[in-house]
């Protein structure tokens, strides 16, 4: 497979899993120290899945970078910085401000100018 394919292949897990694992930490509330609750918290079967997606993903960035650069790898990597954002807008209705969006805008930019200068 191509590594772009598997850095899309690895946002997509790592972005599912960051939102499967916030899911989960939701039936929780605040953990503010290690205790009962804290290691309640790491076994639920939600906060496990969402970890072992997270895991997955990172699996498979590793496959890509094993393939290319890390000079190229990273920084397309870090789409999934866009990714969770805007999901996390969909299915957990967070705001994003201006601000913000700029924020992710400004990845977005930085990512074509690395792909575009590997041709």
């Amino acid at each position: 497979m191509k590594p772009l394919v598997v850095m899309c292949i690895s946002i997509s897990l790592t972005s599912i899993g960051q939102l499967i694992l916030k899911k989960g930490l939701l039936l929780f509330g605040s953990v503010e120290k290690i205790g009962p609750k804290f290691f309640q918290m790491l076994t639920n079967p939600i906060v496990l899945l969402g970890v072992m997606f997270a895991v997955s993903g990172w699996a498979a960035y590793a496959m890509a970078l094993s393939k290319s650069e890390l000079s190229y790898a990273y920084p397309i990597w870090s789409l999934s910085y866009v990714v969770v954002p805007l999901l996390s807008l969909l299915i957990f209705r967070e705001s994003i401000s201006l601000l913000k969006m700029g924020g992710l805008a400004f990845i977005c930019m930085g990512v074509i100018l690395v792909a575009v200068s590997v041709r």
